[in-house]
């Protein structure tokens, strides 16, 4: 920082509060120790470990809602100490930052360091493949490090699902053919190579995080890609402001019918008290239609992705809010566990989906088994004939879920769009819908009209699975048995909840507490002159700020006046934080070296001396 009379350094430390909920005053403390993979400097270059989190708002504009506000309620890692705030630019520094590596129990009792309060803040890109210096894994890779796992060929494997490919290879081989044998005899080995490198590739790709955690994107452009979040008999997390991209299953699994991919976006197995908020979650680049193959005479495209956020094994008082989901097939499954697992799912499974938008997906959003669901003032579109993820359903009423939907949404283009697209059934029978709209058109008679024809189109299907798998089953009935216990507000009309969505569903698009880095270390500052136009009564000057770092630093970038005297107004302010304007610098990125200059305009009809201190940040105020 520095004054427009002096340069002035005060200490890094700043008070700001914690991220989530309401929590006590935290200094940010650097990620220190390089046996962890943390940065040690301070500045853009290899330096964000040690900069300065700013505060975000006072009170936060998207405070947790629904189901996760109940029970407990999640507040993340609200009231972590200094030593347990971290901020991370890569897949190591993210792993040793969720193992609480900087608090002083790491040393003895790691397990209990793990279960602390800690707030992981991500700056830019972190890449799940990252094995360090410079390096992505890949199959190859993967490969290298396991003799069974090199074994695994995926076109062998295509070749192995051509029954008339085998039936011949077969022939050859019972006539002694010794190229046809070695052939066989590596086809045979392709199951434990494709488990193998399947286990391989986990281990790096996956995140875990523990109990009480609070994970946030700094700025408009912290992705993960190519890694997950797994969420394993874990509590109280939260998950903000973060664009992430689901990993590829290099051995997906062909069953006959369908493919499947073993690795979501984010994993929820006995998860509690989480709070999913203002992210963006898809395929990323590598769409399904990538790869289309034809195995006996059926043409598909290659699914190398599973879910974005998948939830099962009695997950409970879960909020997933101001999300998008887009370009992807199967979306949000709750209680994957499968129909046949009541006993442990019933009781639980409380989950609300609320002001999300689903755009170019294809089925289950969500898909829920089990439970009370609540979906509301969620924004949908999709196409019946798109020729990336055509529409099948949105809502999936599995087997004893209780789902409200309400103020929902639907804009669907196509062939049949219409209420049947809105709802499927998958074993249920109890869902009721008020106030959601098709295009436009109110549509509750008619979506509550199309899950009891579902629901009789496949009873006796349902049936069947209700005495195999032990799980009741009903006539349709809007009657849930619960009513939400929180307060919140249905959407008014289609455009409304359309609109808002748009403006504020995804990661980057609004102040999150948390989502702010104070980065002035990294700058030098310079001022010019101040000059008096007398038509105007106006002052004019500029300060010009260059990145003394290594590495470019992604906006928005934002410069704050603090400390003008009462009676002098900056004009040109893009608003107010913590009551000192500040204004949003027009470059989206600042290279190493680069400069920009920031016009300033004053009133100041006192003709008062105008002095300030400045500071710089990243982040959306």
């Amino acid at each position: 920082m520095k004054t427009l009379a002096k340069q002035c350094l005060p200490a890094f430390a700043q008070r700001r509060k914690a991220i989530g909920m309401v929590a006590a005053a935290l200094f940010l403390h650097g990620c220190g120790g390089s046996d962890t993979g943390l940065d040690t400097g301070a500045g853009p270059n290899a330096t964000l470990g040690t900069m300065v989190s700013s505060s975000a708002r006072e009170v936060p504009a998207f405070p947790v809602s629904g189901w996760a506000s109940q029970g407990e309620g999640t507040t993340g890692g609200a009231g972590a100490p200094p030593s347990n705030i971290y901020v991370v630019r890569n897949w190591a520094q993210l792993k040793a930052a969720l193992a609480n590596r900087n608090s002083p129990t790491f040393a003895t009792n790691p397990n209990a360091a793990k279960l602390e309060p800690k707030i992981i803040q991500v700056v830019g890109t972190l890449y799940g493949t990252d094995i360090g210096n410079g390096r992505l894994a890949d199959e190859a890779y993967y490969k290298s490090l396991n003799a069974t796992a090199a074994k695994w060929d995926w076109n062998l494997y295509l070749q192995s699902l051509d029954t008339a490919f085998m039936a011949d290879l077969n022939k050859k081989v019972a006539q002694g053919d010794p190229a046809a044998i070695a052939l066989r005899s590596r086809i045979s080995a392709l199951s434990s190579a494709k488990s193998t490198l399947r286990n391989i590739q986990k281990e790096q790709i996956q995140a875990i995080i523990p109990s009480n955690t609070t994970i946030v994107g700094v700025g408009a452009d912290a992705k993960l890609i190519d890694g997950y979040f797994s969420i394993n008999a874990s509590r109280n997390i939260i998950l903000r402001n973060l664009e992430l991209e689901a990993p590829l299953d290099l051995t997906a699994d062909w069953n006959g019918k369908e493919w499947n991919a073993r690795y979501k976006a984010i994993s929820v197995v006995t998860g509690k008290q989480l709070w999913i908020d203002h992210n963006t979650l898809s395929d990323g680049s590598h769409f399904d239609s990538a790869e289309v193959v034809t195995i006996n005479g059926v043409t598909s495209k290659v699914q190398r992705h599973d879910g974005l956020i998948d939830m099962e094994d009695s997950t409970d008082y879960v909020t997933i809010s101001y999300n998008i989901f887009k370009n992807h097939d199967k979306t949000n499954m709750v209680g994957g566990s499968g129909d046949q697992n009541g006993a442990k799912e019933r009781e639980f499974n409380r989950l609300t989906f609320s002001n999300n938008i689903w755009e170019n997906t294809t089925q289950r959003a969500p898909r829920a088994r089990f439970g009370r669901i609540h979906v509301y003032n969620n924004y949908y579109k999709g196409d019946t004939a798109a020729q990336d993820y055509k529409l099948s359903y949105y809502i999936g009423m599995g087997a004893e879920s209780k789902i409200l939907s309400e103020a929902n949404a639907f804009e669907i283009s196509g062939p049949n769009a219409d209420a049947s697209k809105v709802v499927s059934n998958l074993n249920g029978y109890q869902f009721k819908d008020v106030g959601s709209w098709i295009n436009g058109v109110p549509s509750s008679i008619a979506i509550e009209n199309a899950a009891r024809a579902a629901l009789e189109k496949n009873w006796a299907s349902a049936s069947a699975a209700a005495v195999s798998s032990n799980f009741t089953l009903g006539p349709y009935t809007n009657v849930l048995g619960w009513t939400p216990p929180y307060a919140y507000t249905p959407g008014a009309s289609f455009d409304e909840v359309r609109q808002h969505n748009r403006a504020n569903s995804g990661a980057g698009k609004v102040a999150i507490e948390g989502a702010t880095l104070d980065v002035s270390a990294g700058f030098a500052v310079l001022r010019s002159g101040l000059a008096w136009n007398r038509s105007t009564n106006k002052y004019s000057g500029t300060i010009t700020l260059t990145n003394k770092g290594g590495t470019a630093v992604n906006g928005p970038v934002q410069l704050v006046l603090a400390g003008l005297p009462g009676g002098v107004t900056l004009d040109n302010a893009t608003g107010l934080r913590n009551g000192s304007p500040y204004v949003t610098v027009a470059a989206a990125s600042i290279a190493p070296g680069a400069s920009v200059t920031v016009p300033l305009t004053y009133s100041n009809p006192a003709k008062l001396a105008i002095s300030y201190t400045n500071s710089i940040h990243i982040g959306i105020f």
